[in-house]
């Protein structure tokens, strides 16, 4: 999921390619009365904000479908990872995987925000609680669908590792074990 969230932000939302950035802001423009909204760059270095950057994403759906369906995006020589995120983004799946997701950590994002604050908060903390809890019990069969997810059999962190990583010489892991 991150890996997708990057490659979209890489293609649309960071201004490397110019024209598929400025397509995406014109629309983005259009969308919102005017105001040019863009992605948001997750980064592991501040607490939460792959969902934060999800949560954006997730509200610019429309906008970058109609973005990938304009006739002008569709003249422009799109290299290969442009080619992916526009399937990520024709993607069903990626959407409610997405959606799933984060409507089960959203009341747990707004915990957090209560957390940084300097004010005391520890009534709407406890409530927020609860309704993560809640969240997490209304999305448990979004989570189990093996379709959105996949199998539990399929997961390994070597195999996430060296999708992000690639293959290192040297390795401490071995698929020996």
């Amino acid at each position: 999921m991150i890996l997708k969230l990057c490659r979209l932000y890489n293609v649309f939302g960071s201004g490397a390619s110019h024209g598929i950035f400025a397509q995406f802001m014109l629309q983005s423009a259009l969308a919102f009365k005017g105001k040019k909204i863009g992605l948001i760059r997750g980064a592991g270095t501040r607490m939460a904000l792959w969902f934060y950057a999800g949560i954006r994403m997730l509200r610019l759906q429309q906008v970058l479908l109609a973005t990938i369906h304009q006739q002008k995006f569709r003249d422009l020589d799109l290299n290969a990872t442009a080619r992916r995120a526009i399937q990520d983004i024709e993607n069903p799946v990626f959407w409610k995987t997405l959606y799933a997701l984060l409507r089960a950590v959203f009341p747990a994002l707004r915990a957090l925000c209560y957390c940084d604050s300097n004010t005391p908060a520890m009534d709407k903390i406890a409530m927020l609680t609860y309704r993560t809890t809640v969240a997490i019990e209304k999305s448990k069969s979004s989570f189990n669908d093996e379709n959105l997810f996949g199998s539990k059999a399929s997961f390994s962190l070597q195999s996430e590792e060296k999708e992000v990583f690639g293959e290192v010489q040297g390795d401490e892991y071995d698929d020996d074990e």
